[in-house]
C-alpha cells in the first residue's frame, strides 16, 4: 500500500510539473503585440458609466467651451468655475499681474489655436469627466471634474491626464 501510495504521488507532482512548464512555455511564446502590452492606449481609456441628462449636458457643453474657446474669456472661467478652480487657475498662472491660466482647459502646447482644434471625445469614469482633443497637432487628454447647478455647467477641477497615450500618426 505504501509502494501505491508513493507511486500515486510521483505521478502527481509529475503531472503538475509538467503541466505548469507547458503554461509557462504557452505564455513565454506569446508575441508581445500592441493587444498584450499593458500600457497601450485600449486599456487606458476610460469607459463610460450610465449617463443622466445633466451628464449630456456637461459632455456637451465640454465640447462647445473647447471648440469656440469659451475659456479664453475671464467673464466665462468666472461663471463656470468654481472658486476652488478659479483659485487653482490664478496659482497656475505663470505671467506677471494677476491672470488666470485659462490655458489649462487645453494641451500643453502652444501651437494651438488652428482651425483643427476640436474635442474628439468625452466620455465619464468614476465621477470625472474626460475629454480628448487636438490643439494644433498636438493630441492631449484632459480631465474635468464637473457638475450643473441651476441650469449651469461649473467646473470645479481640471488636470492632465498623465496615462495618456497619443494616438499614432
Amino acid at each position: 500500500m505504501k509502494k501505491l501510495t508513493f507511486l500515486l504521488t510521483i505521478c502527481l507532482c509529475a503531472t503538475l510539473v509538467f503541466s505548469c512548464k507547458n503554461n509557462q512555455k504557452t505564455a513565454e511564446s506569446e508575441p508581445q503585440t500592441k493587444d498584450t502590452v499593458a500600457t497601450t492606449a485600449q486599456e487606458t481609456t476610460p469607459q463610460t458609466e450610465a449617463l443622466t441628462a445633466d451628464d449630456e449636458m456637461i459632455m456637451n457643453y465640454i465640447k462647445e467651451m473647447y471648440e469656440k474657446d469659451l475659456y479664453w474669456e475671464v467673464a466665462w472661467l468666472e461663471k463656470h468655475c468654481t472658486p476652488k478652480l478659479l483659485q487653482q487657475l490664478k496659482n497656475d498662472y505663470e505671467y506677471e499681474g494677476e491672470g488666470y491660466a485659462f490655458w489649462e482647459f487645453r494641451s500643453d502646447s502652444n501651437d494651438g489655436g488652428g482651425e483643427n482644434d476640436r474635442v474628439v471625445e468625452v466620455v465619464k469614469k468614476n465621477g470625472e469627466f474626460y475629454y480628448e482633443g487636438l490643439d494644433g497637432d498636438t493630441w492631449f487628454r484632459n480631465i474635468v471634474s464637473a457638475f450643473v447647478k441651476d441650469g449651469v455647467v461649473m467646473f470645479d477641477a481640471i488636470r492632465r491626464d498623465t496615462t495618456y497615450v497619443q494616438p499614432a500618426k
